[in-house]
């Protein structure tokens, strides 16, 4: 007897959905674009208890008759291609024909649809991928999609969706990037009833971007815009005062699909090198429309990258195209004299272009860039010495501390900093090098752990200050509000997504209560795995001991403070490495030393 089994229609459905359907945000995602390629111009998304239990999703497209309505519930049923080589021209966001039979494998799934030609509509009813019912019922022009019970018929997938906030921030970034790449459409969000977005349609991408974001990012904006036969690069980017801790506020799209792509990311990061400090990062939203035959969008079963031919040549044009806009904004005195080089690759053509592109053209343009600063620079020995030889650091680390029951350091005197960053000091039998950054970082990482326990807060007023926030920030301060409020910050709901800050706890920094707070909130949109109770509070405190209040390394401390701090970081339950396992100090007894210098 054969063990080759054919899976059978309901089952490779099923499947299929393991691909397309990780979490109710890839529904709304799908079921937004299949609105999108239907020609909508205004849709509605309700989803209730994080899309777990509802998601509802309106426009008023060209809607389905009677026959396309069942037909694009079949796998692999799809209006937008007939043959595969219409793949390598796709101009619309789905193709596969995956989604909806995908997502009503897994799901209680209602398609309400009808075109401006029928007087009545067609309802589909659908569960758990076996149809039960066709009806013709009285509807709108468009499409209206309900799927409720999200993965009811496999457990073993329902068990791993994070909370209802959780859920919702995933779908309000959905739903933010496909507003933000679709200006010219009214979208509208409804959470729990009631309404969470409303954006009405604009006349271009700047208006969409005052929609979406509070008035002061629109304001540090620079607009890029670089137009060609056969290629073209649009959109904003930030000036080096509107930056992030991650790459959260980075939007690309190519051929109007949002995608993600390290190259792009990496592309931008190289433009600001010159202005933007460590750790920071630099918001974008950018349009890339490339010839259809250099784009492959069929890499990713969710469809979020894509390959593109001649990557390095498309991300020098943005590197390029990045720091002329920065020069036209004021940021460079001198800017490159040559135009961005728009030909395309010499092994390559684009269909219908007379065009012929070099890229060895391009560097040559790059390679006449010219930044500011002075033409010579001095060069000062002393400030350019590496950094001392000494034996690998394993076989020392922290073994006295560790053999100490108390934790105690046994210094004998500090005496001094070394290299503005790192806490030199004599021991009893040694020498103690202390990393001022990483030392506070534990101290401030248990001190707040500690305060999550407390039942008062103990935060210190401040001059109350207005913080205005995205759709997804939002969901995300609604989630850790309470946590925040346990570490000392006095934050009210004002509406609107808009809080008043009015207090802060007693180690943040002053002037920067409204920084502190987006920079932990951008980190936690960034997280993509599931945490429990305990987990996400070790990372909140993580957040704000490392991004925000740590005496940072450069900064010169005086010796009360660095007795100060050494003696904290002694009293710590693990002083031994910062909340991230860097080392906070390294101590050298006197033998180590004698063999370093072969007395020994």
């Amino acid at each position: 007897m054969g063990t080759i089994n054919i899976l059978s229609e309901l089952t490779a459905n099923k499947i299929a959905a393991g691909e397309v359907v990780e979490r109710p945000a890839s529904v709304v995602k799908e079921l937004i674009e299949n609105s999108l390629d239907a020609g909508a111009d205004r849709i509605t998304v309700s989803v209730n208890h994080g899309g777990k239990s509802l998601i509802r999703v309106k426009d008023n497209g060209i809607g389905m008759d009677r026959a396309d309505a069942e037909a694009c519930l079949a796998r692999h049923a799809t209006s937008k291609i007939s043959a595969a080589e219409d793949i390598e021209g796709i101009a619309t966001l789905g193709f596969r024909g995956e989604a909806l039979p995908s997502i009503a494998a897994v799901s209680r799934f209602t398609l309400t649809t009808r075109t401006n030609a029928q007087e009545t509509a067609t309802r589909v009813l659908v569960t758990g991928g076996k149809k039960e019912a066709l009806t013709e019922v009285v509807a709108d022009a468009g499409t209206l999609v309900e799927v409720s019970d999200l993965f009811f018929n496999t457990p073993a997938r329902k068990k791993f969706l994070k909370s209802d906030a959780a859920e919702y921030n995933a779908i309000a970034g959905i739903f933010t990037t496909l507003a933000l790449g679709n200006p010219g459409i009214s979208l509208a969000l409804m959470r729990n009833g009631q309404t969470a977005a409303d954006y009405p349609v604009c006349d271009n991408l700047l208006q969409r971007i005052r929609q979406l974001f509070p008035a002061d990012f629109a304001q540090h904006l620079l607009p890029l815009e670089i137009k060609k036969t056969d290629f073209s690069l649009s959109g904003y980017i930030g000036t080096p005062e509107n930056v992030r801790v991650n790459r959260t506020g980075q939007k690309f799209f190519i051929n109007r699909r949002p995608i993600q792509s390290a190259a792009l990311n990496s592309a931008l990061s190289r433009a600001y090198e010159e202005f933007l400090p460590q750790r920071r990062f630099p918001v974008a939203v950018l349009f890339l429309d490339i010839e259809p035959s250099y784009v492959d969008v069929n890499v990713h079963p969710a469809k979020r990258e894509v390959r593109i031919r001649t990557e390095h040549f498309f991300t020098g044009i943005v590197v390029k195209a990045v720091k002329q806009a920065l020069s036209a904004g004021g940021l460079f005195p001198e800017a490159a004299s040559r135009p961005v080089s728009m030909s395309s690759p010499d092994d390559l053509r684009v269909p219908g272009s007379s065009e012929n592109l070099s890229f060895n053209r391009l560097k040559e343009a790059a390679a006449g860039w010219k930044t500011a600063g002075p033409d010579t620079f001095a060069f000062d020995p002393i400030k350019k010495a590496g950094p001392v030889p000494g034996p690998p650091p394993g076989d020392y680390i922290n073994r006295a501390l560790i053999e100490q029951k108390r934790n105690v350091f046994h210094i004998t005197r500090i005496v001094g900093q070394v290299l503005g960053t790192y806490i030199l000091a004599e021991t009893e039998n040694g020498l103690g090098l202390f990393d001022q950054h990483a030392a506070h970082e534990r101290i401030l990482y248990e001190e707040i752990l500690e305060s999550f326990d407390r039942k008062t807060s103990h935060g210190q007023k401040i001059i109350p200050e207005t913080l205005a926030l995205t759709l997804q920030e939002n969901s995300v301060m609604e989630r850790c509000l309470k946590d925040l409020e346990k570490i000392g910050y006095g934050i009210n709901d004002l509406g609107g997504n808009t809080w008043s800050v009015d207090a802060v706890p007693a180690f943040a920094p002053e002037g920067n209560a409204l920084q502190a707070i987006k920079d932990t909130l951008h980190e936690l949109m960034a997280e993509t795995r599931p945490r429990s109770r305990e987990e996400h509070m070790q990372a909140l405190a993580a957040i704000l001991a490392c991004k925000t209040y740590t005496i940072k390394a450069g900064r010169k401390l005086d010796l009360p403070e660095m007795e100060h701090l050494i003696e904290r970081l002694a009293a710590r339950k693990n002083p031994h490495t910062c909340p991230h396992g860097r080392p906070t100090f390294f101590l050298l007894t006197k033998n180590d030393i004698e063999k370093m210098f072969k007395r020994k």
